[in-house]
């Protein structure tokens, strides 16, 4: 019973050696499914480039009829839900920050601090946000869908490209009305954090319109086009991918979404942290 008990103990060399092997075999199996995952993401990044600028011209890819529908889902329908987001947050960063400021005499300066956030990081990434949760999530849960009931198969078999009739749209709506949502969510902010100015503060319109338009520059407001640009690529990617490769019926449908959104709100996250640090030269 001794020796038994020797061979089972976890301290056994051979115990150990065999723990080890297995952990690196699952994380060699886990990386390489991660970098299959990543090269088809690419792929279909290619190919929806490709079926946004040269298909229509060769007549491989009709987008008119698809894209205007495409556009007002993703932006149109979500601009409520921006609208009354981005209005909070302007106007919960004027409370936050009105006390300090004043209690240091510089209250004036809160239009600043609102219209900085707003552009440089707040306003594009709580615009993605939204849109990965309303927008992205349903991207995977139709293409999951019409996966799981052989619908992209019979696509396949008329002769259109999957990618270019059913990615495309969705990429191009999102390349398209994410900006648009960002400059909206720019402007209903500062107008949230200019009414709780007026209101707790007594910041009069005219001076929160001087100091924003002190403190603003045309770079602040690219910074955030381009993130807003990035995280649109993101959502549409990797929710379009999620449900293209759904398996397993109805549950594999809820997976593939949880999974689409999460994946999407993580790499929006790593994103914003990139650009962020290259847009104050931290890096590069």
């Amino acid at each position: 019973m001794a020796g038994g008990s020797i061979k089972s103990s976890p301290l056994n060399p051979l115990v150990l050696c065999g723990s080890v092997g297995r952990r690196a075999i699952g994380f060699a199996g886990s990386l390489r499914a991660g970098l299959e995952h990543l090269g088809g993401m690419w792929r279909m990044f290619v190919w929806a480039i490709y079926y946004c600028t040269i298909g229509p011209l060769t007549g491989k890819s009709k987008l008119r009829g698809q894209l205007f529908p495409m556009m007002s889902n993703v932006g149109v329908k979500s601009f409520p839900i921006v609208f009354l987001i981005a209005a909070l947050i302007g106007a919960i960063l004027v409370l936050q920050t009105g006390d300090v400021l004043k209690k240091y005499g510089q209250i004036n300066e809160a239009p600043g601090v609102v219209a900085l956030s707003m552009t440089l990081e707040l306003g594009p990434l709580m615009t993605a946000v939204i849109l990965a949760a309303r927008v992205g999530a349903s991207f995977t849960a139709v293409l999951a869908s019409m996966k799981i009931n052989d619908e992209l198969l019979a696509l396949e078999t008329m002769a259109i490209h999957p990618v270019g009739y059913l990615v495309a749209p969705r990429f191009l709506s999102m390349v398209i009305m994410v900006p648009c949502l960002t400059v909206m969510a720019y402007l209903v902010g500062m107008l949230g954090g200019s009414v709780v100015a007026f209101s707790n503060y007594d910041i009069p319109t005219s001076i929160y319109v001087l100091k924003t338009t002190f403190y603003l520059e045309m770079k602040h407001i690219l910074s955030g086009l381009m993130k807003s640009e990035v995280f649109g690529v993101i959502i549409a990617i990797v929710c379009c991918y999620n449900g293209f490769i759904t398996t397993g019926g109805p549950m594999g449908l809820g997976r593939s979404t949880m999974v689409a959104v999460v994946t999407s709100l993580v790499l929006i996250i790593v994103a914003d942290a990139i650009l962020t640090a290259v847009v104050i030269n931290y890096i590069l």
